[in-house]
């Protein structure tokens, strides 16, 4: 029998650039999503606007996932 445990990837041994590279490029999108949002906002696109602004929304709470689960492994 395969128990759980020996199917789980160890995400502390990955490569720190490659963590710093992909919060960044998750920072990026966060702050991209809102600036098309506010745009859009301004001017009155407002299907696009809700969009991006649930997408940032989309995006915060996965992070929040992610950081809950990766502080319980």
């Amino acid at each position: 029998m395969i128990s759980a445990m020996s199917d789980s990837v160890n995400l502390a041994a990955a490569d720190p650039a490659l963590w710093t590279l992909g919060v960044t490029a998750y920072a990026a999108a966060i702050l991209v999503c809102t600036g098309v949002a506010v745009n859009a906002a301004a001017r009155g696109r407002r299907r696009t606007a809700i969009v991006m602004a649930l997408t940032v929304v989309l995006l915060s709470l996965a992070g929040v996932v992610v950081a809950v689960l990766s502080s319980t492994h």
